[in-house]
């Protein structure tokens, strides 16, 4: 055993000493041990053989002695509807097993059937460290270094907070700690020192640092022998015995519940709704399910009717008409089609007119009177605007001309004329030519001069001028007009073109175009409509089609809707609704504890 001085009494003198005796195993866990553990726990930082470190992303060194794992909600507290939806953060705990490097110079004494001698290696692990290390583990009042895991500081001694382990929770975190003993509750016994040989053959009581010089050896000792190692974990470890230092750690999460909601409800509803619908309140999404029972409210959606339709309408209809039944209302809109009834009312026409016309046109033209086309028709009026082409007539002059002449004829005249037969006329003819001239003209074709004559014959030249007529024509037309027409048609003819414009007179013919129609109908339908029903009369039958618009009139019935409702809900919801609500109640989600190995 390890050697010390005996005494009458402390300190030792020479007038109180007694000789040398061996340490009880209770004296080397007082001075001794206490010396080792203060300096293994104050030194401590989780990288020296024999400690402790925690980290979250599995960095630190050593030999994994357990986890902790805290998960926390993703969503708040009365979150509704919950996805349940979490996060996960894992503590990961070691102890450095890589073994310390030893260098003893200043050896113990010991006692035994040999004599003195200083203690090996193995003597000392297995006579001294054995039992500083046994007083460490079952915390002794002398000793440092332990570890607890706890919220607060243990009591007795110096303590000093490691490493940290979080429970994360929406109501507050709990917080746990793991704590290192830096310095002893009870102050050691310094008379209690082991021996040592000094000048090779003098005794001499070993100071702390020499002492210390066993350090890495106590290190190794815990790794080897495995009594002060350490587990995190629920249960008990096996394999020894083991002890709890420290209280739970316990991670927790809010519950995800199904709740009864009897509030209003004003978000957006985006689940499967498979219960019956029974209350007053209006209905403003987008409903697109098949509804089979009787609607007896109004309907003022957008949503096409193909069905029959055998009831008296007497709203304002929107859609396309394709039947062939009079029509006797009042028509307002563009017409596209092909009008072949008679027309007998008022209105001014603004459109484009392109069939014969052969009544008296009364209207205004306000349009230019400059035609640059070309006229290829019988003109019978009388003609007052300016010609500006060319006036040189290079053709053949065969009819009668009644007006008078005053240009200049370089032709050759051969007929009879006032009892004259002549030659050529040369000369500057002024008076009126009646006869009929056949000869050639070869002066210049272009006529500068106003024309006010009346022109009965077929011209086939070109009109160089602008076709647009800035005046009143009040005649009889009978050609055909392809211009804008502008004016009031009062005649009684019927018109059978391509009316595309917007007619606003009273219709008394059969409609057969495709065109929509937005007047008022008060008759009885009986065809199978297939526009668009933008009315506000009341259907009360029963509609078996598929309803995708927006409905907002009142429903009576009790029909189940089990569709996929998407659209934004805003009524009062005073029904039972059950979903997963984020409650703040919690669940322990997992438990564990520090354990150290004591034998």
């Amino acid at each position: 055993m390890v050697l010390r001085i005996k005494s009458s009494s402390t300190p030792v003198s020479s007038a109180n000493l007694q000789g040398l005796q061996q340490m009880s195993t209770n004296e080397i866990k007082n001075y001794i041990a206490s010396i080792l553990t203060t300096s293994f726990g104050a030194n401590s930082d989780g990288t020296g053989t024999g400690e402790i470190n925690i980290t979250t992303n599995n960095s630190g060194s050593g030999t994994a002695i357990g986890t902790f794992v805290d998960t926390d909600r993703q969503e708040a507290t009365g979150t509704h509807p919950a996805t349940g939806a979490v996060d996960t953060v894992t503590y990961y705990a070691k102890q450095v097993t890589a073994a310390a490097s030893e260098s003893i110079t200043n050896r113990p004494l010991k006692y035994s059937s040999s004599g003195i001698s200083e203690m090996t290696d193995a003597e000392i692990d297995s006579e001294l460290l054995v039992y500083a290390i046994a007083a460490m583990v079952a915390e002794s009042s002398y000793t440092a270094g332990q570890y607890r895991l706890q919220a607060t500081a243990p009591s007795g001694g110096t303590w000093i907070s490691r490493y940290t382990l979080t429970d994360v929770a929406n109501g507050g975190n709990t917080v746990t700690y793991l704590w290192q003993k830096t310095a002893p509750t009870s102050l050691a016994d310094s008379n209690l020192k082991p021996l040592k040989i000094f000048n090779t053959k003098d005794i001499k009581e070993m100071s702390s640092s020499e002492i210390l010089q066993m350090l890495p050896n106590f290190r190794n000792r815990i790794v080897d022998a495995g009594i002060g190692t350490y587990k995190i974990q629920a249960t008990t470890p096996s394999g020894g015995t083991w002890v709890q230092l420290g209280d739970a750690t316990t991670d927790t999460r809010e519950q995800v519940s199904p709740q009864n909601y009897a509030g209003s409800y004003v978000g957006n509803f985006s689940g499967n709704y498979a219960g019956g619908y029974v209350g007053p309140a209006n209905y403003s999404g987008t409903y697109s399910g098949n509804y089979a029972n009787n609607f007896s409210g109004g309907y003022v959606g957008p949503a096409n009717y193909s069905g029959t339709y055998t009831g008296n309408f007497t709203g304002n209809y929107a859609g396309t008409y394709g039947g062939t039944a009079p029509y006797s209302g009042s028509y307002s809109q563009g017409f596209t089609g092909n009008y072949a009834g008679t027309y007998a009312g008022t209105a001014p026409y603004a459109g484009t007119y392109s069939q014969a016309f052969s009544g008296n046109y009364v209207g205004s033209y306000a349009g230019s009177r400059n035609y640059a086309g070309n006229y290829a028709g019988n003109f019978s009026g009388n003609y007052i605007g300016y010609y500006a082409g060319s006036r040189n007539y290079a053709g053949t002059y065969a009819g009668a001309y009644a007006g008078g002449y005053i240009g200049n004829f370089q032709g050759t005249y051969t007929l009879f004329y006032g009892g004259y037969v002549g030659g050529n006329f040369v000369g500057n003819y002024a008076t009126t030519f009646t006869g009929y001239y056949t000869g050639y003209y070869s002066g210049s074709r272009n006529y500068a001069g106003t024309y006010a004559g009346t022109y009965s014959g077929t011209y086939t030249g070109t009109f160089s001028g602008s076709r647009n007529y800035a005046a009143n024509y009040a005649g009889a037309y009978t050609g055909f007009y392809t211009g804008n027409f502008t004016g009031n048609y009062v005649g009684p003819a019927n018109y059978t073109g391509f009316y595309s414009g917007t007619y606003t007179g009273f219709f008394t013919g059969n409609y057969v175009g495709p065109a929509n129609y937005t007047g008022f109908y008060s008759g009885t339908y009986a065809g199978n409509f297939t526009g668009f029903y933008a009315g506000t009369a009341t259907y009360t039958g029963t509609y078996t089609g598929y309803f995708s618009g927006n409905y907002t009139g009142f429903f009576a019935g009790t029909a189940t809707y089990t569709g996929f409702y998407s659209g934004s809900y805003t009524q009062s919801f005073s029904g039972t609704y059950s979903g997963a609500t984020v409650l703040s109640a919690k669940d322990t989600i997992s438990t564990v504890y520090l354990w150290v190995k004591t034998a």
